[in-house]
Parts: C-alpha cells; sequence; structure tokens
C-alpha cells in the first residue's frame, strides 16, 4: 500500500484511474515511479513543476492565443507523466495505425475514384457539405500508397477503462513538437526516474518522419529540398513550427518566400531561386493558394495547387486533408473498415449521430439536452454545444439551425472519463484526461509515436472532452517491456545537400535586424547605466562639474534614444523618465522596446539560432516584457539594468562562439556591426561636439569610455586624464578596440563582401563601395586640427566627422537592404462575387 504523499490519492470511485486501482494499490506500470514520487513528496515536487516551468520559458515554448484573442499562454507542463504499459500501448499501437490506414483509403478514393460516394457508403452531403474537402484537389497525389502522409487520434479512456477515439486531426495535426519538448523538460526534471524506468524514446519516431519526408519528393528529385511551410510567428502554435524545422534540420519558410515559375516551386534565396521538392505544411489546405483557394489568403503561394497537379512539388499533408476531421465521419467508420479493410474497427468512436441521416437526427434532437453538439465543420461561430449547459431557449435556437441545415451537424455522447494523478498544490489528485497519438507513414503502413501529448483537466469538470482550452499538459511514458534496441541516426552515409547560402531573403533580414537591435539594447543599458551611476555620485547637485556631466548625460540619452521631449533643465526628479527608458516597452528608444524588436526580429528565425540563445531571451523577456509588477518602481536600484546587460553580453557570446559563420551569421553580424558603429558617433555626437569647462569635460569623456567599454583599455594605454583627441582616436581609428568604429567598419566589410550578390565582373556592390568610403574616410581624418573649439565652443569640425560618417553608415544599411531584403508588395485579395467572401479565421489546431 502507498504511504505519505500516495497515501492522499483518493481516485474518484467506481471510476477507472490509470495509477492506483480500486483498492488503492498501484498498477504494475506505476510501481517505480509510484515509489519515486512517494519518496519525494509534495514539497519537492512542487520545486521540480516550478523547474519545468522555468526550462519551458527558457526555451520560450508558448502557444498564442486564437483568433480574436491577444497575447500568448505559456505552455503548461505537469512533470508527472502519464504511464502505459507495453502491452496497454499495443493495444492502442494496433488501433490508431489501423485507423490510419483506413483513413488514407477514405482520403485516396475522395480524391480519386470516388468510389465510396458511388456506391452509397458515404453520403454526398457529408462530404461535399464539408469546408475540409477541396474540389480543386482532385487527382493530386504525392508519391507512394499513403496520401495522407501524418495524422493524429484524440483518445480517452471512460470510465470503465476503454479507449474510446474522440476525433482525428489530419488537416495540419499539431503536436509533434511540443510532445518532443515535453519529453526533453520532463527527463530533465527526473533524470534518474527516466533513466530507470525504461521509457520507449521518442527520438526513432522523428528519424521516420525524417525519412518519409525524403521519400515523398517527386521522383524527379535528387536530394530532395524539404520546408516547413508556417503562416508565421505569429501563429497559434508557431513555436512547434519553428522546433520542428530546427530539430529536423529544414528551414522554416513562409508563403511570401516561395514562388511558383515554370510549374514548380522555389525558394526566393539570396540573389537566386532555389527549388523546393517536399512542403511540410501547416497552414490549413484553404489558405495554401489564393488563385485557386481561398483568394483572400496572405499565407500561400499563388500557383501552389497547380505546381501539386504536375507533380513537380509534394505537399504534405496533401491538399484537402482536412475533410478526414469531419465529426459526421464517425459513425460511418465501423462499416467502411469493413467494406475497406475486411476487419472490425479495434477502436470505436465516440458514440455519434450525424443529423444528415433521419434516425440520426431524431436521436439528437430528442436527446439535445444529454449530448454534445458539433458543426462538421470549424466555421468560426459554430462552437462546440454542451447541451446539459444550455438554457431553454439556447436549445430551442439549437434546434432550429439543426432543422434548418442537418447535414451540418453531429451529436455525440458524453463520456465519463477515466482520471490520471495531476500535480496540484494540494498534491496528486485525480483528472480526467485526453491523450493525442501521432502517426507518420512509413513504407505501406503507419508508425505510432511511442508516446504522445496527454491534456489535462485543471479541475473535474464534466465538460472536458468537448472543451480544453484551459488543460495542462503531461508527456505520455510508453515503458518497454526490455530494453530498447538504439539506431543510428546521424551516422548514416550522404553528403552535403542544402546551400549554406540557402536562406530566405526574409530569414536573412530578421538576422540583420536580429543583430541591430541586440547591439541596440546593448548601447542604451550601458549609457542608462552610466547616467545611473553619475546620479549617485552626484546626488544633491552641489559639484557643479558633476551636475554639468549629468545633464550632458541626460542630453546625450535623449539624442541617442530618440525620445522626446527628453529631460529639461527644469526637472527635479527623473527618476520616473529614466525608469520609462528602461521598462516602457511601447515608448520607441527604450531598452525594453529594443529587447521586444530583438525577440520579434528572432522568433520567425528560429530554426536559424543556436539553443541557448533562448534561455538568454527568456531572460530578457521575464525582466522587461512580462506583464509590470507594480513593486519595480525601483527597477534601476534593485539590479533590472545589470541583469539586462548580462543577458545581452550572453546573446553576444553565444552568436560568436555558437553559431556557423554561415549567411545567416553574416547578416546578423553585420547589422550588430553597422548598429554599434552608428551608436558610438551618436554618443560621440551628442557629448564632445561642445566645448566645456575642463572639469565637466573630464568627466564627461570618462562617462563616455565607461559607455563605450573602453575605459580600462584608455588607462592602461595613456595614463593621464582624458584628452579628446586620444578618445577619438581610441573610439574613431584605432583598428584593434573591438568597441571603435574603425574595427565595426572593418569587420562589416568583410561581411558585405562574403554576402554579396556578383554580378559576374569584379566590380564593388553599392554596399561594398559605401564601406570602402566610409573607410577610407576614417582612415584619411587627421584628429589633431578637428578638436579645436571655436569661440562659441563648438567642434564644427568633429561634428562634421560623425556626421559624413553617420550618413555614410546609413547608407550602407540603406544598401543592403535594397541588395538583399525582398519587399513584396502587399497581397491583394481577389475579387469574389457578392455573398461568396470567405472569412479570415485562421485555427491550426
Amino acid at each position: 500500500m502507498p504511504v505519505g504523499l500516495l497515501a492522499g490519492y483518493e481516485p474518484v470511485p467506481a471510476v477507472h484511474d490509470e495509477m492506483v486501482d480500486g483498492g488503492g494499490r498501484l498498477h504494475d506500470q506505476w510501481a517505480h515511479v509510484g515509489r519515486v514520487l512517494d519518496g519525494l513528496g509534495p514539497l519537492e515536487l512542487t520545486r521540480r513543476r516550478g523547474e519545468a516551468a522555468r526550462l519551458l520559458a527558457n526555451d520560450g515554448v508558448n502557444y498564442q492565443l486564437a483568433a480574436g484573442q491577444t497575447g500568448t499562454r505559456r505552455w503548461e507542463l505537469d512533470p508527472v507523466p502519464l504511464l502505459l504499459g507495453s502491452g496497454q500501448w499495443a493495444e492502442v499501437e494496433r488501433g490508431v495505425i489501423q485507423r490510419a490506414e483506413l483513413l488514407n483509403l477514405v482520403l485516396t478514393d475522395l480524391y480519386g475514384p470516388r468510389e465510396l460516394l458511388r456506391t452509397g457508403l458515404l453520403p454526398p452531403e457529408l462530404v461535399y457539405g464539408h469546408p475540409g474537402f477541396l474540389r480543386q484537389a482532385d487527382g493530386i497525389r504525392i508519391p507512394g500508397p499513403q496520401q495522407l502522409f501524418a495524422c493524429a487520434a484524440d483518445l480517452a479512456r471512460d470510465g470503465k477503462g476503454d479507449w474510446w477515439v474522440l476525433s482525428d486531426r489530419t488537416q495540419t495535426p499539431s503536436g509533434f513538437g511540443y510532445a518532443l519538448e515535453n519529453r526533453v523538460v520532463v527527463s530533465r526534471v527526473f533524470p534518474s526516474m527516466y533513466r530507470d524506468a525504461q521509457v520507449h524514446r521518442l527520438a526513432p519516431f522523428f528519424r521516420t518522419l525524417r525519412t518519409a519526408l525524403q521519400a515523398a519528393a517527386p521522383p524527379t528529385a535528387g536530394e530532395p529540398r524539404i520546408v516547413v511551410l508556417t503562416p508565421g510567428p505569429w501563429s497559434e502554435t508557431a513555436f512547434e513550427h519553428a522546433f520542428l524545422a530546427s530539430y529536423l534540420g529544414y528551414s522554416l519558410v513562409e508563403g511570401a518566400d516561395l514562388t511558383v515559375r515554370d510549374g514548380r516551386v522555389w525558394i526566393r534565396s539570396l540573389g537566386q531561386l532555389e527549388p523546393v521538392d517536399v512542403i511540410l505544411r501547416r497552414v490549413d489546405s484553404s489558405y495554401c493558394d489564393p488563385l485557386e483557394l481561398r483568394s483572400e489568403s496572405l499565407l500561400g503561394v499563388p500557383g501552389l495547387v497547380e505546381a501539386c497537379r504536375i507533380g513537380s512539388v509534394s505537399v504534405v499533408n496533401t491538399l484537402g486533408s482536412g475533410v478526414l476531421e469531419n465529426p459526421g465521419l464517425l459513425s460511418l467508420l465501423p462499416r467502411l473498415c469493413e467494406r475497406l479493410l475486411g476487419q472490425p474497427l479495434r477502436l470505436p468512436s465516440v458514440p455519434t449521430w450525424w443529423c444528415g441521416e433521419e434516425d440520426g437526427r431524431r436521436h439528437v434532437l430528442a436527446h439535445l439536452d444529454q449530448l454534445v453538439v458539433k458543426s462538421i465543420g470549424r466555421e468560426p461561430g459554430a462552437q462546440t454545444k454542451l447541451g446539459w449547459q444550455l438554457s431553454a431557449d439556447e436549445l430551442d435556437e439549437l434546434r432550429h439551425r439543426i432543422e434548418a441545415r442537418p447535414y451540418g451537424w453531429v451529436g455525440q455522447e458524453r463520456l465519463d472519463l477515466a482520471t490520471v494523478p495531476a500535480l496540484t498544490e494540494a498534491g496528486l489528485e485525480p483528472r480526467p484526461a485526453v491523450t493525442r497519438a501521432f502517426l507518420v507513414a512509413r513504407h505501406d503502413s503507419y508508425v505510432a509515436m511511442p508516446g504522445g501529448l496527454a491534456s489535462v483537466a485543471t479541475s473535474a469538470g464534466g465538460e472536458f472532452i468537448a472543451k480544453r482550452d484551459s488543460a495542462v499538459y503531461k508527456d505520455l511514458w510508453v515503458l518497454a517491456s526490455e530494453p530498447e534496441e538504439l539506431g543510428g541516426f546521424w551516422l548514416s552515409g550522404g553528403r552535403k545537400v542544402a546551400s549554406e547560402q540557402a536562406m530566405s531573403s526574409r530569414a536573412a533580414e530578421n538576422m540583420f535586424w536580429l543583430g541591430r537591435y541586440a547591439e541596440r539594447a546593448e548601447a542604451v543599458g550601458r549609457l542608462l547605466r552610466v547616467v545611473s551611476d553619475r546620479r549617485n555620485d552626484f546626488p544633491d547637485g552641489v559639484n557643479p562639474a558633476g551636475t554639468a556631466c549629468l545633464r550632458s548625460l541626460l542630453g546625450a540619452l535623449a539624442q541617442v534614444t530618440g525620445t522626446h521631449p527628453g529631460f529639461q533643465p527644469d526637472d527635479t526628479d527623473i527618476s520616473g523618465a529614466l525608469l520609462d527608458l528602461l521598462t516602457d516597452s511601447s515608448r520607441t528608444g527604450s531598452l525594453a522596446f529594443a529587447v521586444r524588436r530583438l525577440r520579434d526580429a528572432a522568433y520567425p528565425v528560429r530554426d536559424q539560432l543556436s539553443g541557448d540563445i533562448w534561455v538568454v531571451l527568456g531572460a530578457l523577456e521575464r525582466e522587461l516584457l512580462d506583464p509590470a509588477d507594480p513593486a519595480r518602481g525601483a527597477a534601476l536600484a534593485s539590479g533590472t539594468l545589470s541583469r539586462v546587460l548580462t543577458s545581452l553580453l550572453a546573446l553576444s557570446g553565444l552568436a560568436g562562439e555558437s553559431m556557423v559563420r554561415d549567411h545567416g551569421w553574416r547578416f546578423m553580424n553585420a547589422g550588430r556591426r553597422l548598429e554599434r558603429a552608428l551608436q558610438v558617433c551618436a554618443l560621440l555626437r551628442s557629448t564632445v561636439t561642445v566645448a566645456r569647462d575642463t572639469a565637466t569635460d573630464s568627466l564627461l569623456l570618462e562617462s563616455v569610455l565607461t559607455s563605450t567599454e573602453s575605459i580600462i583599455t584608455y588607462r592602461r594605454r595613456y595614463r593621464s586624464h582624458a584628452q579628446l583627441t586620444t578618445v577619438l582616436d581610441l573610439l574613431l581609428l584605432d583598428p584593434d578596440n573591438p568597441r571603435s568604429v574603425g574595427y565595426q567598419v572593418d569587420r562589416l566589410g568583410e561581411d558585405v563582401a562574403a554576402i554579396a550578390r556578383r554580378d559576374g565582373t569584379a566590380r564593388l556592390t553599392e554596399p561594398e563601395r559605401l564601406v570602402l568610403e566610409t573607410s577610407t574616410a576614417l582612415r584619411l581624418t587627421d584628429l589633431t586640427p578637428l578638436t579645436e573649439a571655436d569661440p562659441g565652443g563648438a567642434r564644427p569640425g568633429v561634428a562634421a566627422v560623425l556626421d559624413q560618417l553617420s550618413g555614410l553608415l546609413e547608407r550602407t544599411g540603406d544598401a543592403l537592404d535594397a541588395a538583399h531584403f525582398t519587399h513584396l508588395l502587399p497581397q491583394q485579395p481577389m475579387p469574389t462575387p457578392a455573398g461568396t467572401g470567405h472569412t479570415t479565421h485562421l485555427r491550426l489546431v
């Protein structure tokens, strides 16, 4: 009998529980894990749940809220896994594989001979009345017998312990990447328990996925080029799209990155078009081609459907596969299985009645207050209705809607679900759960992921089976009956097939601005720290030189950040304004604004970045972008600025030491070098172009050197008070100072040359010419006469040089933009006949 933590676990009477039986004894598969959890106790389990949340935040794991809502929701993970023994899993595996084979035959027939419709096994209204059926996809095939490339099944046990299939996911089944991320996190939170439990690994499944994608390529493709098509960084499951692309080693692209020319799909790479053979799509079928499908879609590729017809590209899942998500099919699957496979359906579907049949409609209308009622499509406004929660008027309205369009509705039985142990503030408590199993094609059948994604109710509410928006997720462990054999993944033979230059113009632009905003944030952070230090040095305004230096630095801060109206001479309390420059992400020029833009540039190119970079970005988001805490009023003094700078320095180090010097890194580094040079010029322009008294100038030059991280070098080299000529020499001309403008221009020249688009001649490109002009201007600069002040105290020579350099650097940035970044005109919706326009609602789960 369990003791301690498990002794307080009270399963629901007469309801199957995954962890304990009716007598409170642990099921066999829970024997080891149960003992471990019991030994850890509630306090340690709570700590490890916090550790899991920290790891997820570090990896940037989130879920964008659905259309009509704003913001993101953190991915909530219960680290206590859900366990299935090898025998239990074998039953589920056989059932979901059979189901995938059956759905594949149905899909192949619907877009081929359509014998199921001709013989009456499928009612035409059920198919043609479903928005997932695309007439434009008729006749489209991908190589091999599996036209359904991948799918998922939502499963649940009822109170007796029997398995039921709640729904099939065949459009763009989400969850693959989240399941893998859950496994990574849970194995880190419970490392010894995971090792000792003999859990089936997920890596072989993703190896199969990779092999299947290669096998799906057209026969004419040699080494196939595979991309992952995403709606963009703000789609609901954007994390998963980028995570899968990075894990599998494929390019993450958006619709605007692709084009169709001469019947083929091409990626708009840097300066050239490169062919694409396989598209793993994460965009709903109807949005994939604005020419033939949804005319208002901005997510697709014009001409993609025709390229699929020709067979020059394979899109998986195949276009139109969403028709299989029709819940009206569930009641028909048993007879289809007998007809197409010659065997009974292993895993029954939740009892479903389609209202398009008279018997089904009569049953649904008679039991409307007891059923889960769904539209067969996922149109906006057709939410799932829980009959037992509706008022009499709402039931009447629903009844009228069903009678008006019966083929568009189904009723499903309400299941009382089995329970699983969920970690709560009170310890382990039983909660209902639904599991998503994933499958991918292999040879003439399917392979099921030995695990999956379990969603657990946050309470014992009976409506969880229908509405799972607030679920907490679990990792599903399938326990091996014997040690698992390991196979080689990366040790197979092969040659490099992807060009290092094969990245989209959009990705290159995001990398460029990622570098710029990282450097901009660091420059603003350093200057804020210097200002804060000077305020602490001269708090009471008694020291005239200190006060004048602080006032000059505040002016420089306003100029560098571009914030207005800046700091006025009669301001007595500047703490609020400084705090805004640190934490207000809506204020252009603030540190938080730069970090937000940095994050926004990083998300679309997650597949290009080191995994550790997300640990740093997660820390930056928690410091500056999470909802404001009223207790953060003393943020400058509490260490926020120091922690932010530490994270930015870590980001710079990771970019320098953990990324291959490919084109992506070159663009990021070019952005960083360009921005650093501009920031140094702007700082000098706002501080040293006017002469002040000796004491003030000395403090100000020291502050400038500190802000540019050059004070130690200056003191070691010159061993004297700061002099303008030597300061300018160090910050403008010194080719060995990593903070000087000259150093940035030299590195920028290397990057610009590496990414240059040659026209077949030896002539310099416009960005190269401008960098050379900037470098020449620096080398021809004689600092000595420039530092002389006119009678009014101005130093026009210094100002002129800094203005010239800033102008050349800005023009260089513009030239890089014009040469490499493709700014497509916004797609315009094609006109449709009145009353037939589509809504732009998009949901990808």
